[in-house]
């Protein structure tokens, strides 16, 4: 039986984009009880299942933190942890940094550290975990060392591939740091010398329902008599390389396929994007369909024909890891196009369970896309070997479990 207190420490919780991180955590409450959650801001409202809004209700958040207790909080871990407290913020504030504006972002990160101790202090947790190796980082190091208690921290893509700050430390002071891909795995262990663990993000296969049952099927008949649907789902921004799916729609909207494609999510690329939709003339078969809530992404994944995401790697190196969107679909029995960018051969095995093609090639793009139309058998064998790729590596209460032995140890 699991005998310790665990606190989650995230950035931003919940979050739309970070579905996976919510899946974690109610497995992890499912099988060792509930988690203490201490997020360091709260975002906007937004449409989230009951189950998320209950996790929501009782998370502690940090920011903005009242003037006169964030002041108590210092005071009382400069009397009674005067040492750790300094030598914490000296540690901290003498480590390289890109410039003053990170020096002095660590600076308030630190206080927002001390603050998150406070919090803490009553619930007697033994041990914390930070999801991100950013800010949630920083915070929980620093509570880390005012409460005498160890942290780790799961990695992810963005928070160590773009502009990272102290990300060495952050991972020397943690007792264990695990990543969601081999790929991640391999690039922190050259980076620092110590072990990373390995644990995939999961899928709860039990809300994904008759999909595991009936997708092959469905598959199989997608494109009879109606024009197919292209889906793609993830956040308006350069890594996902939306620009090359709209490229590959207006070849094969050329060739006389008669399809629609819809892109969910939201994201800085919008006004980019639908320039390039106008321009091209492809109004009438690419729509962008904004953010949308899990249980509709969830409804459009039943009546795709195909899923597509064409990720690259951005100007400023960020990058995906195995998109989350991605074993979504997978375990919808829709078959998968995406590229060779980051951990995505890691679960997308050309021609195996999926097709990839190189990253910035709307030219490929389109003729992954294009064979997938016209070969119902390799929709049908990449559906049923997709399904099976995730159900075998990606499910959630195996992955828990894995994690659970490393915080127990």
């Amino acid at each position: 039986m699991f005998s310790k207190k665990v606190a989650y420490l995230l950035g931003a919780f919940p979050n739309l984009t970070t579905t996976f991180i919510d899946r974690e955590i109610l497995e992890t409450e499912r099988q060792i009880g509930e988690l203490v959650l201490v997020s360091i801001r709260r975002l906007p409202p937004f449409e989230m299942r009951p189950e998320v809004e209950r996790l929501a209700q009782r998370t502690h958040y940090l920011l903005p933190a009242p003037w006169l207790g964030l002041l108590q909080a210092h005071l009382y871990f400069l009397v009674t942890r005067f040492g750790a407290y300094l030598a914490t913020l000296g540690y901290l504030l003498s480590r390289s940094h890109t410039g003053l504006a990170a020096r002095l972002k660590t600076l308030a990160h630190f206080g927002v550290g001390v603050w998150a101790a406070w919090i803490l202090r009553p619930e007697r947790v033994d041990h914390l975990h930070a999801h991100f190796a950013d800010r949630a980082a920083v915070v929980a190091l620093v509570a880390s060392r005012l409460l005498t208690k160890p942290y780790s921290l799961t990695a992810h893509a963005n928070d160590i591939y773009v502009s990272p700050v102290l990300l060495p430390e952050k991972l020397a002071n943690a007792k264990f740091v695990t990543t969601c891909t081999g790929y991640n795995k391999s690039y922190l262990e050259r980076l620092t010398g110590r072990p990373v663990e390995l644990v995939y993000h999961g899928l709860d296969f039990s809300q994904i329902g008759d999909a595991l049952s009936s997708g092959v099927d469905r598959i199989a008949a997608a494109t009879n008599g109606k024009p197919a649907l292209i889906l793609a789902v993830g956040q308006l921004k350069e890594k996902k390389g939306f620009p090359d799916l709209i490229q590959a729609c207006r070849l094969l909207k050329q060739q006389g396929y008669q399809f629609r494609c819809e892109i969910i999510g939201e994201g800085p690329q919008r006004r980019e994007l639908e320039a390039l939709i106008t321009a091209l003339a492809l109004a009438d078969v690419v729509g962008l369909c904004g953010a949308l809530p899990n249980a509709a992404v969830m409804a459009r994944y039943r009546q795709a024909t195909l899923f597509a995401l064409p990720c690259v790697v951005a100007k400023d190196d960020d990058r995906d890891g195995i998109p989350n969107v991605v074993l979504e679909a997978m375990a919808h029995g829709v078959p998968v196009v995406s590229t060779r960018v980051s951990g995505i051969p890691e679960v997308v095995e050309h021609n195996i369970t999926g097709l990839l093609v190189e990253p910035g090639n709307p030219e490929a793009l389109a003729e992954a896309i294009a064979a997938l139309f016209n070969d119902k058998a390799l929709r049908q064998r990449l559906a049923q070997q997709g399904q099976r790729q995730v159900q075998e590596n990606f499910d959630i209460q195996t992955n828990i479990e894995r994690l659970l032995k490393l915080l127990e140890v």
